[in-house]
């Protein structure tokens, strides 16, 4: 049999194939009002549509990842697409607030392997600095999913909330391309040229996913509440220009993804995780100075560049230190720390609110924004200390 031969358009199925998995879970947050003025339930409960798939997602994370690594990554990866679809346009069709909510549960496990099995693919597909660049454009991926989602369903919600749940059958474009298309890899190590000799310390996994974790903290802070922030301004911002919104958010993420590898060239991992929370420190502290959708745009774009590197960042940390054999289960761990910080979400943000005041969404802002500058400035400090000695 002819030895399989990853080309540009093999890099192109996988891309369209995580496309969606950084806000797929959020996508339908602009008509969570519009649900429960439905009469679906109370907001505690409606609120559940959007914060229990991450809690999915990051329980199933590690799970899926080595299940990967014993029965093939290209098909848990056509799985979890058809799940995607399936699961997620549900949501259409029923009427029952919990028999949604089940299905939200399952689109959150299909969640779990579509970006850990496309970064996966990439680092055993491709080798060295083109690598690192098409980790990269995973970021860019995601970014374009986020513009796509959000502002297709703020579009569809003017039509009623259920046609919001339409925009899940984007999964099923990429589905029967990653089955004619892609092969599974060599996972041995003996089958790379190179490979780590053993597994390094949970401790050193454990600071990588924490540079994915709190970067996701920041930005999902602001993009599950910002339909209740704009609310507050004196001009009304209807669920498509939230959508919008968000949209430009995932272009900025993308043209951030587009440019990782070149900071990667300048920069260790721990100096681009401080840039990282420095670009969301200026995001946040615009939006919560924010009166009016120029600030708030203009925040929203630095919040995203810096989660645009957050991503890959995390990714192409652990493709470099793990070996092939086991890398589904480590590359898990990241898509697990970002839908662990959405699932944080639904409780960081109430408790902070209850402290500070009930609707004080600038203020808390604000207060984060200070946090992620004091991370980003210890971060960058040491990173330029560890590149010092080498």
């Amino acid at each position: 049999m002819k030895p399989f031969t990853p080309s540009r358009f093999t890099l192109l199925v996988l891309l369209a194939a995580a496309m969606p998995s950084l806000l797929g879970t959020a996508a339908v947050s602009p008509v969570l009002d519009l649900m429960k003025s439905a009469g679906l339930g109370p907001e505690y409960v409606v609120n559940l549509v959007l914060t229990l798939p991450p809690l999915a997602t990051a329980v199933s994370g590690f799970f899926i990842g080595a299940l990967s690594d014993k029965i093939g990554r290209v098909r848990i990866l056509a799985v979890s697409l058809f799940l995607f679809a399936l699961a997620g346009v549900s949501g259409f069709f029923l009427d029952n607030i919990y028999a949604i909510i089940a299905m939200r549960l399952i689109l959150g496990v299909s969640i779990a392997g579509l970006l850990p099995m496309a970064s996966a693919l990439i680092s055993e597909y491709y080798e060295g600095e083109q690598k690192t660049r098409y980790l990269g454009y995973i970021g860019v991926s995601n970014g374009i999913g986020v513009l796509i989602l959000q502002t297709l369903c703020g579009a569809l919600a003017a039509f009623g909330w259920r046609y919001a749940f339409l925009v899940y059958l984007l999964g099923l474009c990429a589905l029967p391309f990653v089955i004619i298309c892609l092969r599974e890899p060599p996972h041995s190590c003996a089958e790379k040229a190179e490979c780590p000799a053993s597994v390094p310390k949970p401790v050193r996994y454990a600071g990588i996913y924490a540079l994915v974790f709190l970067p996701a903290l920041f930005m999902y802070l602001v993009a599950v509440n910002l339909s209740y922030y704009t609310g507050t301004f004196a001009v009304s911002v209807s669920p498509f220009w939230i959508g919008l919104l968000l949209g430009i958010f995932g272009l900025s993420s993308a043209v951030s993804g587009f440019l990782f590898w070149r900071f990667s060239r300048r920069f260790t991992p721990i100096s681009i995780g401080g840039i990282i929370f420095l670009l969301e420190a200026a995001g946040l502290f615009l939006i919560g100075i924010s009166e009016n959708l120029i600030l708030l745009t203009a925040g929203l774009i630095l919040l995203g560049f810096g989660m645009g590197l957050a991503m890959p960042n995390g990714t192409d940390w652990v493709a470099k230190i793990t070996p092939p054999a086991v890398l589904g289960r480590y590359m898990g761990g990241v898509t697990v720390s970002t839908f662990l910080a959405l699932f944080s979400n639904s409780f960081v943000s109430p408790a902070v609110l209850s402290i500070i005041g009930e609707g004080e969404y600038a203020l808390m802002f604000l207060l984060f924004a200070g946090l992620s500058l004091l991370i980003g400035a210890i971060l960058f400090a040491v990173g330029k200390k560890q590149a010092a000695r080498f």
